[in-house]
């Protein structure tokens, strides 16, 4: 195989360095484990028939959901807000019963 048929020919380079692609993973992990913890609350909540509650979590859980989704390694400030955020967060989600 040449290198014209690789998949990665046309690529072109990264417009973000390799600390802020190492910065973004770690902010995508962050965001994974408040998803999980979301999660774990809503299963209680709705094995606890609490219908609002679960569906008040599920929002939160999918405006994590939908952070992620528009995260992008070149904006080190939202990536470093997400990081900061969900380590804040977690630590309250864990400790709710």
């Amino acid at each position: 195989m040449t290198e014209q048929d690789s998949v990665l020919a046309g690529m072109g380079t990264a417009s973000w360095s390799a600390q802020d692609g190492t910065a973004y993973e770690v902010a995508l992990e962050g965001i994974a484990h408040v998803v999980g913890a979301y999660s774990r609350l809503i299963a209680a909540a709705e094995k606890a028939g609490d219908a609002a509650r679960a569906g008040e979590l599920m929002a939160e859980q999918g405006a994590w959901a939908a952070r992620r989704k528009s995260l992008t390694p070149g904006d080190r400030g939202e990536v470093n807000a997400v990081t900061a955020e969900s380590a804040l967060l977690l630590q309250q989600l864990r400790s709710t019963r």
